[in-house]
């Protein structure tokens, strides 16, 4: 029997940092993320090895600690700090790898939240951008990369990401 496809919702996003406690201030504070819980929670091998963490990273993890936010519109945002192994290599704007090299939140003034982030730690890449596709709007729609302070990439869009992509050539 085939399952009909259906557009999935995106239900979270993770991020290692080294810094639990500074990257949960930074994300309540500066992006208005919600805590979902008294955070962040710390799970030990020694103490707890039945815990899900550790049936599903390998044998090296022994120390995490882990925190849950949300955003605007409930998209979860977890931070991971592990403890045992630590951050082997630091986060970088380095779009030559694979996988992740950014996430995207939508705020209506992209230019005060990069003063914000810069403000708190982070730092600008490259300049602000506004689509060819909303050229001629009486409202200037705009996106631009900020690092946070662990140089985990964030693009900043005025608006949603449809508006901005729909009408491109």
């Amino acid at each position: 029997m085939e399952v009909a496809p259906f557009n999935r919702v995106l239900n979270h996003v993770a991020l290692h940092v080294p810094d639990i406690d500074a990257a949960i201030a930074f994300y309540t504070s500066i992006l208005s993320f919600r805590k979902l819980q008294n955070l962040p929670r710390c799970t030990d091998r020694s103490t707890d090895p039945d815990a899900p963490i550790f049936r599903i990273y390998d044998s090296r993890l022994h120390k995490v600690k882990v925190a849950f936010l949300a955003t605007g519109n409930s998209v979860g945002f977890e931070l991971f700090q592990f403890i045992d192994p630590p951050m082997s290599v630091p986060s970088s704007f380095d779009y030559t790898r694979g996988g992740v090299f950014h996430f995207a939140v939508t705020d209506p003034d992209p230019e005060a939240l990069c003063a914000r982030v810069v403000a708190a730690g982070g730092r600008k890449i490259g300049e602000t951008v506004s689509p060819k596709s909303t050229e001629g709007e009486e409202v200037r729609t705009v996106a631009l990369y900020v690092l946070d302070p662990w140089g985990n990439t964030i693009e900043a869009c005025s608006c949603s990401f449809e508006k901005m992509v729909a009408n491109r050539d």
